[in-house]
């Protein structure tokens, strides 16, 4: 039998005329059950598109309070107090756990207590405003000495008891005894973070030119244990300077995603160029190799990408002989600020002196053979030398105004992507930090004015959910 092929025709519509084939797959397409789900899925990835390609560069931050940034949980705070009978016992966190505590009153030791609990037992009497007494006369100094020896710093209260009977005798009903309390350590309750949280460990830089970075520290910027971190600092700022005194300018783009190893090696060969930015990444790699717990800080307040109201990049450093964060600025050689009692002084501490000119008694340690040949200080010019910080303050004072947003990098130090996205192929340490810092990692900010940044995250965060969801519906649906 022979075989036949059977083609068959597309239907007819009621006038005899066919019906055309792409109206009967649109229709299709229209009822398909993954049509609505597809949908919601495009339209939400648009506006996810939309939110991330039309972003501020420099958005990616969320307000947070002084506490927060400089009370990490290597240092002791208060948290409350309880009452016990006779004796007061305050919550005392942080991330070292005493085994006993040495209780000293008017620097007498008086009793050890278990390092769980440290507890106080007030001597003396309360003051009731009897004729001829003064509420100061009335106060007693308490230290805590946290042991074993060297776990961590004395911390001292000044008690003041007063008696309920005091504002019972004039008329008002209190119903219980008071404390009048100031300490040498922050008290409330806030969210904290561990110094190690904001220290990079370099992995992608990779195993040989970490090596090759710790060969650097040793033998050419030749940081020794016996070194403490100040001394630290001066010896990479002074290295820096010499290293890359001709390497000043404007970036690469390729700086955005490269790490701080590669930047400071291509500076020093003349291929590439580096402003604030760049120090800034080199000193913070370089101080946490050899030690130092250091993080990047830079403000950089614009509006459309467009309008600047300032941009700089400098360092923290935490020292743990004062347990405080230090302001350092390695494009100025300027190693750091104390204040009269020689206190190390951090960012906010000088934001907030440049607000009100404020600067008497304040000193900068400087290296004066770079930017501070003039100043009318003698010094070696390989030796770090305090200068009157008014006399180095023109960065500082510049950059810091009313509205300057302080912006505390997280690990790892690199740049934010802007405009170049071929840049999120080149290194997936870049894509990564990007991504967690787009979406739910932000750099913690300190400023005078209120931030949108919480908005912006939330935002952010609902519109990726949406994503997420609409995609798990749409495959659902597929299959």
């Amino acid at each position: 039998m022979p075989s036949f092929v059977h083609f068959s025709s597309p239907p007819l519509d009621g006038r005899g005329a066919f019906l055309s084939n792409s109206r009967i797959s649109m229709s299709d397409f229209v009822h398909h059950p993954a049509f609505v789900p597809g949908f919601i899925f495009g339209f939400v990835l648009l506006a996810n598109l939309y939110v991330f390609l039309r972003r501020e560069w420099e958005a990616n931050h969320r307000a947070a309070d002084y506490a927060r940034i400089y009370y990490p949980l290597d240092t002791p705070t208060l948290r409350r107090w309880k009452i016990r009978g006779q004796r007061l016992y305050p919550k005392i966190v942080w991330n070292k756990r005493p085994s006993q505590w040495e209780v000293l009153h008017h620097g007498k030791t008086i009793e050890t207590v278990p390092g769980d609990v440290p507890a106080i037992t007030p001597i003396g009497p309360s003051f009731t405003g009897e004729p001829d007494t003064l509420l100061a006369d009335f106060k007693q100094e308490v230290t805590l000495r946290p042991l074993p020896a060297g776990v961590g710093p004395d911390i001292t209260f000044w008690l003041t008891p007063i008696a309920k009977e005091y504002y019972r005798d004039r008329g008002m009903d209190f119903p219980k005894d008071l404390f009048q309390v100031t300490s040498t350590i922050p008290a409330g309750e806030f969210t904290r973070h561990a110094v190690s949280d904001w220290v990079d460990d370099y992995h992608y830089v990779g195993p040989a030119a970490l090596a090759d970075a710790d060969r650097v520290i040793s033998d050419e910027i030749k940081i020794s244990d016996r070194d403490n971190e100040l001394i630290r600092m001066e010896k990479i700022i002074h290295f820096m300077r010499a290293r890359l005194v001709d390497a000043a300018g404007v970036p690469k783009n390729d700086f955005r995603w490269m790490n701080p190893f590669e930047i400071f090696n291509e500076m020093c060969r003349g291929t590439g160029k580096g402003w604030c930015t760049q120090n800034a990444q080199i000193f913070t790699f370089f101080a946490n190799r050899a030690g130092i717990p250091t993080r990047f800080v830079c403000c950089g307040t614009v509006q459309s990408n467009q309008f600047i109201y300032d941009g700089h990049s400098w360092t923290e450093s935490f020292l743990r002989e004062q347990n405080r964060w230090i302001y350092s600025d390695p494009v100025k050689a300027i190693v750091g600020v104390f204040d009269r009692q020689g206190r190390a002084l951090n960012t906010a501490d000088v934001f907030q002196l440049c607000q009100f000119d404020a600067f008497d008694g304040i000193t900068a340690r400087v290296f004066k053979n770079w930017l501070w040949k003039d100043l009318p200080v003698e010094a070696s010019p390989d030796t770090a030398v305090d200068v009157p910080f008014h006399l180095v303050n023109a960065t500082a004072s510049q950059q810091f105004t009313r509205q300057t947003i302080i912006k505390y990098r997280r690990p790892p130090n690199v740049e934010d992507i802007r405009h170049r996205y071929g840049m999120l192929f080149k290194s997936w340490t870049f894509t990564w930090a990007n991504f967690k810092r787009y979406l739910y990692a932000p750099d913690l900010a300190y400023s005078n004015f209120p931030t949108k940044g919480n908005r912006v995250y939330q935002l952010r965060q609902f519109l990726f959910g949406a994503l997420v969801v609409s995609a798990i519906g749409l495959i659902v649906t597929l299959t």
